[in-house]
């Protein structure tokens, strides 16, 4: 994905530059775009503006006029429609010359960089006439640009158009290499003085969860109109699709139009999630009952959970007490559910007699009462397996529910959803594709430590560089491949640095292991203690702990486990 600078649009952006945007935002990941740069203060002040200024490290730096018209026209010497008061052709060229001249004073070495620019109408066609005296490498009008299928398409037709230029103009020659990533950045740095739009870094990050929060959106509506026509349905999901944010929108609905609801999942962090929700929107939704379903189940039946559970507690004697309590009708009377909405159902249909029990609570039972689940039931990472395929067929037999499937990442860049699913080792097409534009190389890496005190300073330092980015406590988890007490977040919180564990209240940096976070998301995601104890180690936790990250992830892996990381890596190349 190319860096896009700044890296979203605003309600102010024109609908035709944010179409060009979008193109940018998935072209290259060495390509740099700018977005409005503001010339005036290079050119005496006189009003200059280039909309995009496109670096491309292997042909040179290309000035795009963008025009969102739906018709543009030029009569006679005059441009329709009359708000075009000057030929865009002619400002690009002159946004072109300012921005060379200026970039020459910056470095002598740059006077052999090709600066070259076109003009793009993505809304309106406009064969060019001999009149203008314009080349076609100069124009992509409504009609090219409509025809792209894909960004790659559009990437490459601005590549061909940039060679064109520099073929005609003889003051311009090819380069010989590529531009270096430093003159790159050094590029960038010179232009922002006179980006016309600065955002703080805190202003971007709200931006993007703004965008993300339209993109949850557009997923919402197919499952919330299902539910409105099927009264059971479920919802097959990857990681990232938006399943846990959708349920709560389908409970809240639900309420609202007078049912009593409950929203359960298996997971102890992610059912205090939605507990926690619950009970902020409690005045407005008071039917709406939530949480982990077996705390649930346990406390509305008033059964005494120990302070420290065993397994054994959770998965036979309680669902032992349940089961008689289900037997007194008075309570099961006053105890049941209108509708029942599972989040991350595989957990529970996993566990057969848990499922048994909570199905007890819901008016007409699994066969003819209301529900939704919603699951990743193809990439089942706990429970066992075979007892969820099993349980899973009968329900879809018995009950017949109306399905869908959530094939498309919403919460993910795709570099890092790609990489996620290569490092698991699952199906290339785990996604159809991903609704976020943006995202770069630089939203993940993977580092190497030799020791615990080498790995300490890496999560020191990536700590530090996103608090500075902008990033608060709160946005920024840490979660470990190995236990909690083992884990180098363990350390750290000992020596000071300001963690708290997952399961606390508070604003803090979270820190868990990547099997209790699951479910959850934050802005950036640190993976560490992955160590080559393969006995220990299972791929699929890569698939876990990195769709976590809305923004950006950072892993840490002891140098004895970079042969196979790079082997895993790489295998994704050859399919």
């Amino acid at each position: 994905m190319a860096r896009l600078i700044p890296a979203f649009t605003d309600e102010r952006t024109p609908p035709g530059e944010k179409d060009v945007f979008r193109m940018l935002a998935s072209g290259p990941d060495d390509w740099v775009a700018i977005h409005s740069l503001d010339l005036a203060p290079w050119n005496r002040g006189h009003r200059t503006e280039i909309d995009f200024v496109v670096i491309v490290p292997d042909t040179g730096i290309l000035c795009i006029e963008v025009k969102s018209h739906r018709t543009i026209l030029f009569e006679g010497d005059q441009w329709i429609p009359h708000d075009i008061r000057r030929s865009p052709f002619k400002q690009a060229a002159d946004g072109r010359y300012s921005f060379y001249r200026n970039l020459i004073g910056l470095s002598s070495g740059y006077h052999r960089l090709p600066v070259v620019h076109c003009c793009i109408f993505p809304n309106a066609p406009f064969p060019l006439r001999p009149n203008l005296a314009v080349q076609p490498w100069e124009l992509i009008d409504g009609l090219q640009f409509r025809s792209f299928r894909t960004a790659q398409e559009f990437c490459a037709r601005l590549v061909s158009c940039m060679r064109s230029s520099i073929e005609a103009d003889a003051s311009l020659t090819p380069l010989a290499a590529p531009v270096r990533p430093a003159d790159v950045a050094r590029i960038v740095e010179f232009c922002a003085p006179v980006h016309k739009r600065r955002p703080g870094a805190r202003e971007d990050i709200m931006q993007r969860e703004k965008e993300a929060e339209h993109v949850l959106r557009e997923q919402q509506r197919p499952v919330l109109r299902l539910a409105e026509l099927n009264p059971r349905i479920v919802v097959d999901g990857a990681a990232g699709t938006g399943k846990t944010l959708i349920a709560m929108e389908l409970a809240a609905s639900l309420v609202r139009d007078g049912r009593r609801v409950a929203l359960v999942c298996f997971n102890q962090l992610v059912g205090e999630w939605v507990r926690q929700r619950a009970t902020d929107m409690s005045a407005a939704l008071p039917n709406l009952v939530a949480g982990r379903a077996i705390r649930l189940m346990a406390d509305m039946a008033g059964i005494a959970v120990p302070e420290q559970p065993s397994a054994s507690f959770w998965d036979e004697d309680l669902p032992a007490q349940i089961e008689e309590r289900l037997t007194d009708p008075d309570f099961t009377a006053t105890a049941s559910f209108d509708y029942l909405i599972v989040d991350e159902a595989q957990d529970l249909l996993a566990r057969p007699r848990i499922w048994h029990c909570l199905t007890q609570f819901l008016a007409g039972g699994f066969r003819d009462g209301n529900f939704a689940l919603f699951g990743d039931f193809s990439h089942q990472v706990l429970g066992d397996k075979s007892a969820l395929d099993e349980h899973l067929a009968a329900l879809l037999r018995d009950a017949r529910p109306a399905r869908w499937r959530l094939a498309e990442n919403c919460r993910n860049y795709q570099v890092i959803g790609n990489t996620a699913v290569r490092l698991s080792g699952f199906a290339a097409r785990t996604y159809s594709g991903y609704m976020r534009g943006g995202g770069t190389l630089s939203c993940y890496d993977i580092e190497f430590y030799r020791s615990p005190d080498e790995q300490a300073a890496y999560v020191r330092s990536w700590f530090a560089e996103f608090r500075a980015k902008g990033y608060r406590p709160g946005e920024i988890a840490i979660l470990s491949f190995c236990a909690e007490p083992d884990s180098i977040a363990a350390r750290l919180t000992a020596e000071g640095l300001p963690l708290q564990a997952a399961w606390k209240q508070g604003d803090g940096t979270a820190h868990s292991t990547i099997h209790a976070f699951k479910g959850l998301e934050r802005k950036v995601i640190l993976l560490t203690d992955l160590a080559p104890r393969q006995s220990e180690f299972h791929r699929h936790l890569f698939y876990t702990g990195m769709t976590r990250a809305v923004e950006e992830v950072r892993i840490l892996c002891h140098e004895g486990a970079k042969e196979v990381l790079v082997k895993w890596l790489k295998e994704g190349d050859d399919e």
